[in-house]
């Protein structure tokens, strides 16, 4: 995932101009779930909760929230991590104009890498991943050569390198969010395509395949209820939580409760 964000094209995924209507009904929308989740914990907890962003982009989560004064006071400490340096500049540019660097703190960390913080005694009551960033973890042996055969447990297996200890990093009672994913259907499989080739990416495989990859390097999993169940083997299904983010089977927020 390094490398994803290094070219123009792939910076344009995170560029409103060329960010497809369903792209950004789903922004819009996993930001309104985002503060309710965000509120609720807050009040459960009886004072301000701590935020781990995975792969925290232009820092867009917390600008927005503390243009929100109810919301941002529930906040204590915000910590974002990215492995892009081009996503860290703007992200560090941002936190400062916003004056936010008394309570933002982005660090460039490699999120494959989680398993080394859950040696510290740092626990958070909320972990997010934004914006369909959940679905993309390449694993290692994908070459973006469409004659590339990716079995499913390759896939798994980076997901979870990334998720079970961000799960870890979870206090008792806190959440794990995943913000917006892509469902796995047709329709989706275009929509996708529509997007990359919008930012001016070729993608290069096939509608039956679970993921979008291009020619550049850039990499989105989609995912059904049941391949997010079977990626969190180790949580028990009722305790995922699937929150629809419209109503046509384009995203959908996975939130997952520490008991």
């Amino acid at each position: 995932m390094s490398k994803m964000f290094s070219t123009p094209e792939a910076c344009r995924t995170l560029d409103p101009n060329y960010m497809t209507p369903y792209l950004i009904q789903a922004q819009k929308a996993e930001f309104i779930e985002l503060i309710k989740i965000i509120n609720e914990i807050f009040k459960s907890k009886g004072s301000p909760i701590n935020v781990f962003d995975i792969s925290v982009g232009y820092a867009r989560i917390p600008v927005i929230l503390a243009e929100i004064e109810e919301i941002w006071k529930c906040i204590g400490k915000y910590v974002g991590i990215d492995i892009s340096d081009a996503c860290l500049k703007i992200a560090e540019k941002n936190i400062r104009i916003h004056n936010l660097s008394d309570r933002v703190n982005i660090l460039k960390f490699d999120a494959r890498d989680l398993s080394q913080l859950l040696k510290s005694k740092q626990r958070y009551d909320l972990v997010i991943c934004t914006y369909f960033t959940a679905g993309d973890f390449v694993p290692d042996s994908y070459t973006f050569d469409e004659k590339t055969y990716l079995d499913d447990s390759e896939i798994k297996s980076a997901f979870q390198r990334v998720f079970k200890p961000a799960f870890g990093l979870v206090r008792p009672l806190g959440e794990l969010v995943l913000g917006s994913i892509y469902i796995d259907n047709a329709t989706t499989v275009a929509r996708q395509r529509e997007f990359y080739e919008n930012c001016g990416m070729t993608v290069i495989t096939r509608p039956d395949d679970s993921f979008a990859a291009t020619k550049e390097g850039f990499w989105s999993q989609r995912f059904t209820e049941k391949r997010i169940i079977d990626y969190f083997d180790w949580i028990k299904p009722k305790d995922i939580e699937f929150v629809p983010l419209d109503t046509y089977d384009f995203a959908a927020m996975v939130v997952i409760t520490k008991k």
